[in-house]
């Protein structure tokens, strides 16, 4: 039965006219390329979750910057490590600039937000960088019903002039366009809905993300904010 439906998919398409196999390459191409985002922003995703889990527990068990240096930020490649280690070289400046004297109010107060500007840089960058080809799925899953449709409209004109060649409605003469005219229709829709479907979800992920990050920024200020806590009392004592 499958081998029969396949020759008749075959069939409809090589007695197809030309601008239904223009619509139907063009589908085509497009569902080769969302299944290929797909894909690849499914592993992506996977990757991420999986590295981010991991830091995290490794984050947990730290109890300062110089311990997360060395455990957290160790072989792992994830968003939080990233940004992390993005704003580690502003960190580092930090405190080595209070070690040289006493502590300034205003002066950690503007070290301190240039380090919160620092980080929400490198989340908006991380954000950019995941949401690489989503417009693209986008695109597809906007635009392939409205492909398949010019296809459906194309079949169906020629039926209607295949009617008035013949002067007759009988089905033999109206069935190559009404079924060219179906395939461009479901073509069009089996190639939006797993693209819509896909976008939608990711774009789900891409939110939570979001969320995660601007959480572990703030962790990591408030981790700052503790140690120029420790420092100027250090220098204070000194």
């Amino acid at each position: 039965m499958e081998s029969v439906a396949d020759s008749s998919v075959i069939d409809a398409f090589l007695a197809a006219g030309i601008i239904a196999k223009l619509v139907l390459s063009v589908l085509i191409l497009g569902s080769i390329s969302s299944w290929a985002i797909i894909l690849y922003k499914s592993l992506t995703f996977r990757r991420v979750s999986t590295e981010n889990r991991r830091f995290l527990i490794l984050f947990s068990k730290a109890e300062d910057l110089e311990d997360i240096q060395l455990k957290s930020l160790k072989r792992n490649s994830g968003p939080l490590a990233l940004i992390l280690r993005t704003a580690l070289g502003k960190i580092d400046t930090f405190f080595s600039a209070n070690r040289a004297g006493p502590s300034v109010k205003e002066v950690d107060a503007m070290r301190l937000s240039a380090i919160e500007r620092t980080l929400q840089g490198a989340v908006q960058d991380e954000m950019t960088h995941q949401e690489r080809y989503l417009h693209l799925l986008a695109t597809i899953g906007n635009i392939a019903p409205f492909i398949g449709l010019l296809g459906t409209v194309w079949g169906i004109m020629g039926a209607f002039q295949e009617i008035g060649r013949q002067g007759s409605a009988n089905i033999a003469v109206v069935a190559p366009g009404v079924a060219e005219a179906l395939v461009n229709t479901a073509a069009g829709l089996f190639v939006a809905i797993p693209a819509a479907v896909a976008y939608n979800l990711f774009v789900h992920k891409i939110k939570n993300m979001h969320i995660q990050l601007e959480v572990f920024s703030s962790e990591v200020v408030t981790l700052v904010e503790e140690k120029m806590i420790q420092v100027s009392a250090g220098n204070r004592l000194g």
